[in-house]
């Protein structure tokens, strides 16, 4: 019978997508919250650990958040390797065991929810939602960023498209978080990691300059 050591190295690789069994635990009192909860969006490079590789995402993924900036489980308590939600952990930490990778295959890639699956249709940002993933595509940013790197000081037209999406992210979520009273750790849910933060994926690094953005290479 597999049996956990508790080592904590699982945890460490990156907290667990979620399911649809695990909808449930976004109801309990002591299971997750969606301040917890980071969105990976369609198209967002991101890595992918059974492939051990950062991939563009061809679904959009409810991931939990990581801590102290990396992607280390936040629900994992890093000097016992204990698990703080333990009794309500999410399907994809049952199934793991790091000896035997075949229980969490059967199901990675099975069931996934979204955001949709988690706001009740009449929630007031969905719309809002709609239209960043609109605006902000990171489909389009990749495309965009591509080209930019490939001739960045004849790439003026693109950089300008770039921070378009950069100024357009940055001021919906300051609009969510003033008038709906939204916590700001409740952002990363609702519209993704930042593209400041994406674009760094790309080889850009973007600085607030402003209202606006100042772009250069790395």
């Amino acid at each position: 019978m597999n049996e956990c050591k508790q080592c904590g190295t699982c945890c460490r690789k990156g907290g667990p997508a979620l399911h649809t069994s695990d909808l449930p635990l976004l109801k309990e009192a002591d299971g997750i919250d969606i301040t917890d909860i980071v969105t990976l969006r369609k198209g967002e490079l991101a890595y992918d650990q059974p492939v051990g590789a950062v991939i563009p995402l061809e679904e959009e993924i409810l991931k939990v958040k990581g801590s102290g900036g990396e992607w280390i489980c936040k629900f994992l308590a890093q000097a016992s390797n204990v698990c703080r939600i333990y009794k309500n952990r999410p399907l994809e930490c049952q199934k793991l065991f790091c000896e035997d990778p075949e229980p969490l295959m059967e199901i990675y890639s099975k069931d996934r929810i979204s955001r949709k699956d988690v706001l009740p249709a009449e929630h007031p940002v969905l719309e809002l939602i709609e239209e960043h993933d609109r605006k902000c595509d990171p489909i389009k940013m990749s495309e965009l960023a591509a080209s930019a790197i490939e001739n960045w000081d004849e790439s003026a037209e693109l950089q300008a498209g770039l921070r378009e999406m950069l100024i357009f992210d940055a001021s919906v979520r300051e609009l969510v978080i003033e008038k709906a009273g939204l916590p700001e750790e409740s952002m990363d849910f609702f519209f993704g990691r930042p593209m400041s933060i994406l674009i760094k994926g790309y080889g850009i690094i973007a600085t607030p300059s402003g209202k606006s953005f100042s772009l250069r290479k790395l």
